[in-house]
């Protein structure tokens, strides 16, 4: 049973981009069109960051089609209706419009703030804790406001499997350099969750999110956001996790400190 803050998240999708919601009323399978509204407007002057953009934008939308060893530069110029010798002044191969893609587009401060704000509280004595089940939820919401952003990270997890491509090390490694962000706050769990089964918690839960994005992607018709939350509901069951699943659950009468109810107190 989901938490009642979540069931006004499913019945809203005026923010949501077209490319992420339920387009296809027939029940027949369709991919998700991610990328079809993605227009550059031509300009004869750009700024330097201006023009920048502009490229990651353009690299995102080809790279997410063709993927990096489908994709030439000559694709991203004629995307910006500008020439390949034009691109060269700002980027300075291949692998190095990769570098920025992956440094600027997907795990990012917006990226890591959207999805830790509206899962944290602070306590009476001003210390911030966090809701783990709603911060991933809050990544399922954010993932679905850039679709786009979705397939060129699923397509180039897929690519660099093969340990010859470039970004091969940025995917292995990724995991784990997430977690050890997720280590750095403080999490308010339930009493039997020590940091060896959160980091199991933390796989199985990130392992099927990646899992319903590819089926997202691929099915038109799947509400991704309701999948989720039943998914959600296995793995943080309400038997368990009721009371330290989302902060709306957290009694502001409550004027203790909750800091003793987190596992880096525990530790």
């Amino acid at each position: 049973m989901s938490v009642a803050a979540w069931d006004g998240f499913l019945n809203d999708q005026s923010n949501w981009p077209a490319a992420s919601r339920i387009g296809n009323a027939t029940g027949a399978t369709t991919a998700r069109d991610t990328l079809g509204d993605k227009t550059f407007v031509k300009r004869k002057r750009m700024s330097q960051e201006e023009r920048h953009l502009q490229i990651l934008q353009a690299a995102v939308k080809i790279i997410a089609t063709k993927g990096f060893w489908g994709m030439s530069l000559q694709n991203i110029s004629d995307e910006l209706g500008i020439t390949e010798a034009a691109l060269y002044h700002y980027i300075s191969s291949k692998d190095d419009l990769l570098n920025m893609v992956l440094s600027e587009c997907y795990d990012t401060i917006d990226a890591d703030e959207y999805n830790a704000v509206t899962a944290a509280i602070v306590d009476a004595d001003g210390h911030r804790v966090y809701y783990y089940p709603r911060y991933c939820l809050n990544i399922v919401l954010y993932n679905l406001q850039r679709p786009e952003l979705v397939q060129l990270y699923s397509v180039l997890n897929g690519e660099a499997l093969n340990p010859s491509h470039p970004a091969h090390d940025f995917f292995i490694g990724r995991h784990l350099r997430q977690w050890e962000m997720i280590c750095s706050m403080n999490w308010l769990l339930p009493p039997d969750v020590d940091e060896e089964r959160f980091y199991d918690l933390y796989t199985l839960a990130m392992s099927a999110m990646d899992g319903l994005q590819y089926r997202w992607l691929g099915d038109n018709s799947m509400n991704l956001l309701e999948q989720w939350m039943s998914i959600s509901d296995i793995i943080f069951p309400n038997s368990e996790w009721q009371g330290f699943r989302d902060p709306s659950e957290h009694d502001p009468k409550n004027e203790s400190c909750l800091l003793p109810l987190t596992l880096s107190a525990r530790q």
